[in-house]
């Protein structure tokens, strides 16, 4: 650390810069843009609980108009005598006419059957099991939204969403105070989707406003799209200001995503007391903030811009400083191609001419500790006499053998070689002559397997072959044991003698046979002492013990 503060490097100090640029960058990018997200939160906030409290009024006035209007119609004599139908039901088709929202105004006697009605709509129905009628005869009766029932084939919706309406009626009383009948009348909900649609939706920073009203029960009664009115809407909302069921605050809503969601109770208006509703007006989060994040875009690509101007500068500032590292990396780079063998000695400041001294001498110990531990490995790895690999280089062949035919879903012949009679030779040349002889053995093996195959000597005359096998296994290790055993019948000539041995081979597959590798050699050993049972040079393949085999004819 203390000479990266003395001696810079050119890179390090072009990337150090653009870091701390664009880190100051980052840092202003998320405290500016933390406090407009906070300043615009509270905006939208406010602002979305201004326009659920506008829609809630607007309801709750809307109402109230329509309910004094339904019961100053009742009161009209024509109409709470029942004593002219025809004129009666000329006040209601007039009304409706000034007032759409009244999709269906009907005049009930005392028995719930309708005499009088707009457009003569279920004219003579009996509506007395109806609400209108059961709760309207009683008292001012205001009943909350619902699909239509009766009235649902005589008004269809051309767009396929339920007809719904709110109800209110009024008992008529004639002159002598006596009930005489009902007045009732169906108000078209869609009055309340116009309100939402053309007044609130859309305005200034309340883009992408949705608009929910919700009763008493929690029922969705006015929502964007018409699939989702009737369902339950399980929220749960507390507002900001710890008022229930007013104010705003960022809720996570059903659809898994967070929204700025303002609230206001439809409270009634005046002697209207209101049918319970709620109107929630929700924005989502990233649109509310989506100015805050072209502010925080807009900061961080100024700084990164200035990152990259900055660094630039440093970066050719920094040349003059490093241009003798540079030199450095550069022979160090051809040093690991193989081009150069040595680094050379770099002038420049006492630090640079220290480094380069050091890194001199380590690649020079390197160097010789890798050959050193290469030569260590291979004479772990390798019988000293034939050169063959030995019982620790045949144990790591086997775990990478496995893995390898693991993945290919391929098969490994495991063949224990031991020469017949090897002893005599010994015995009668001397130990040198069957040196030889092993030696011999040794080239004539590995000029039998192919590259990838690994020949062991595993003690005295004894070795192992592991070999990977094709599709036809079975079949192709014992051509290999047939080669080997035509081979090696070539005569040895040691010392001016002329010598003539005998091999015989056991023979276990993987995975056939077994899939340890010590398994795998306990079989083909066994395999091994019935061939030699059975007579000399020749083969048995595990599990095959009756076949022994010699080159080129059975046993």
């Amino acid at each position: 650390m203390k000479s990266f503060s003395q001696v810079g490097i050119r890179i390090q100090i072009a990337l150090v810069t653009a870091v701390l640029v664009a880190a100051l960058a980052g840092i202003m990018s998320y405290v500016v843009g933390q406090r407009s997200a906070d300043v615009l939160t509270r905006q939208i906030g406010t602002g979305v609980a201004d326009v659920a409290l506008q829609m809630a009024d607007e309801l709750d006035r809307t109402m109230w108009t329509h309910r004094g209007e339904v019961a100053v119609l009742s009161t009209l004599r024509a109409i709470r005598n029942l004593n002219d139908i025809d004129q009666a039901s000329e006040l209601i088709n007039r009304l409706q006419h000034e007032l759409p929202i009244f999709t269906w105004i009907g005049v009930l006697d005392a028995d719930g059957t309708v005499v009088a009605a707009t457009g003569d709509i279920l004219v003579g129905t009996d509506a007395s099991a109806r609400p209108v009628f059961e709760f309207g005869r009683k008292e001012m009766f205001i009943g909350d939204v619902h699909d239509a029932k009766l009235l649902a084939e005589k008004f269809p919706s051309p767009t396929g969403e339920p007809i719904q309406f709110v109800d209110i009626a009024v008992p008529l009383l004639n002159d002598a105070g006596n009930f005489n009948g009902v007045l009732a009348t169906h108000l078209s909900w869609e009055w309340a989707n116009t309100v939402r649609r053309n007044l609130f939706a859309g305005q200034g920073l309340h883009r992408s406003v949705d608009i929910f009203v919700i009763s008493a029960n929690g029922t969705i009664l006015l929502a964007p799209d018409f699939e989702r009115a009737g369902q339950k809407l399980d929220l749960d909302l507390k507002s900001a200001n710890d008022t229930p069921n007013a104010g705003w605050q960022i809720a996570r809503w059903p659809d898994g995503n967070d929204y700025l969601t303002g609230a206001a109770p439809a409270d009634g208006h005046l002697d209207y007391a209101g049918l319970g509703w709620t109107v929630l007006v929700r924005q989502p989060v990233t649109s509310a903030l989506m100015p805050v994040n072209d502010l925080r875009s807009d900061i961080l690509a100024l700084g990164l811009g200035l990152a990259v101007l900055f660094s630039i500068i440093a970066w050719w500032g920094a040349g003059f400083i490093v241009g003798p590292l540079v030199r450095i990396a550069n022979a160090a780079g051809e040093l690991k191609r193989g081009e150069i063998e040595n680094l050379p000695q770099v002038a420049g400041a006492r630090e640079i001419r220290t480094l380069s001294s050091s890194l001199n001498s380590l690649v020079v110990k390197l160097t010789e500790k890798d050959n050193a531990l290469g030569e260590m490995k291979h004479i772990a790895h390798h019988d000293p006499l034939t050169g063959l690999g030995n019982r620790l280089a045949l144990d790591v062949y086997f775990e990478h053998a496995l893995a390898q035919a693991n993945r290919q879903r391929s098969q490994l012949g495991v063949l224990v070689l031991d020469l017949d009679d090897f002893k005599p030779i010994n015995d009668r040349l001397g130990h040198a002559a069957g040196d030889e002889v092993l030696c011999e053995v040794a080239r004539r093996l590995r000029r039998c397997v192919r590259g990838g195959d690994l020949v062991a000597r595993t003690g005295g005359d004894e070795m192992v072959i592991v070999s990977h096998l094709g599709e036809n296994g079975v079949t192709e290790i014992g051509a290999l044991a047939e080669r080997i055993l035509n081979d090696i019948l070539m005569p040895f000539i040691t010392g001016g003698n002329r010598i003539s041995i005998n091999i015989s081979i056991g023979i276990a597959v993987y995975p056939d046979h077994a899939t340890r590798p010590e398994t795998l050699l306990e079989q083909a050993d066994q395999a091994l002492y019935v061939a030699k049972s059975k007579g000399k040079h020749r083969y048995v393949i595990h599990g095959d013990e009756n076949r022994a085999q010699n080159s080129g004819s059975r046993a």
